[in-house]
């Protein structure tokens, strides 16, 4: 898992290298069709469209068909960047009118009494730094909230399985929610490409498998197994996905 998702650094790369520089277009090179496509459409014969970004840059000038492309391909941009924005507020208003939870009672679980002590507990045994928690109604899962201040919130009236805490920790141990911003940005900035969506998906798919493949580096015998059965149960499309 580990080179799995570094691989996938190869393809952001190609995304961020000028177009121009090793092949007119990242990941497919089709330079002779879209220029005669470009020449029919514009009635301009002989010459080549210079790219010298992988993106079209803001100071573009605005013409004909193509400038309405543009205006197109602008307008997708914000409109992706705004709806990943209200999402992440809707949540951290959501967040915000939770109740941080300082005490488990011991007769709503059999015996927890802190939840806040129970992942103290889980990032000692583990040798990995503690972070907040937040319990709240209606999650389907356990996932890990904020970059800079990062806090983990896990569902209400259910007890959570110490290795569930464990993987979690580990998100925020090597800042998985950040390169999870990083795909959502190619998201946004290649929303007309379905195999740049395809490839955040699988991207996203390998990063959640490589944090399992940490948890099971500090798990050993039965509690392997039982990890196992953990990922099999939620392998049914409940699994929060968070970007």
């Amino acid at each position: 898992p580990r080179w799995q998702f570094g691989a996938w650094g190869l393809v952001g790369l190609a995304l961020l290298v000028p177009a121009g520089r090793f092949g007119r277009y990242a990941l497919i090179n089709w330079p002779v069709f879209v220029e005669a496509a470009k020449s029919l459409l514009s009635g301009e014969y002989g010459t080549l469209t210079e790219v010298i970004a992988p993106i079209p840059l803001p100071f573009k000038k605005i013409e004909g068909i193509f400038g309405w492309i543009y205006i197109i391909y602008v307008a997708g941009v914000f409109f992706f960047l705004a709806r990943y924005i209200i999402l992440y507020l809707r949540l951290r208003l959501a967040l915000k009118r939770v109740r941080k939870e300082e005490k488990w009672q011991n007769s709503r679980y059999s015996g927890e009494t802190d939840i806040q002590k129970r992942i103290d507990a889980v990032a000692e045994k583990y040798h990995l730094s503690s972070c907040p928690a937040l319990s709240g109604d209606g999650l389907a899962s356990a996932f890990i909230f904020g970059v800079f201040h990062p806090v983990l919130v896990l569902p209400a009236k259910v007890e959570t399985d110490e290795k569930i805490i464990l993987h979690e920790l580990l998100h925020r141990k090597y800042k998985d929610v950040f390169w999870g911003l990083v795909i959502c940005l190619f998201r946004c900035l290649h929303w007309c490409n379905p195999l740049i969506w395809f490839c955040a998906d699988l991207a996203g798919n390998d990063l959640e498998s490589l944090c399992d493949q940490r948890v099971l580096e500090r798990l050993c015998g039965e509690e392997r197994r039982d990890y196992g059965r953990l990922l099999l149960g939620m392998a049914g499309g409940n699994y929060a996905k968070m970007p």
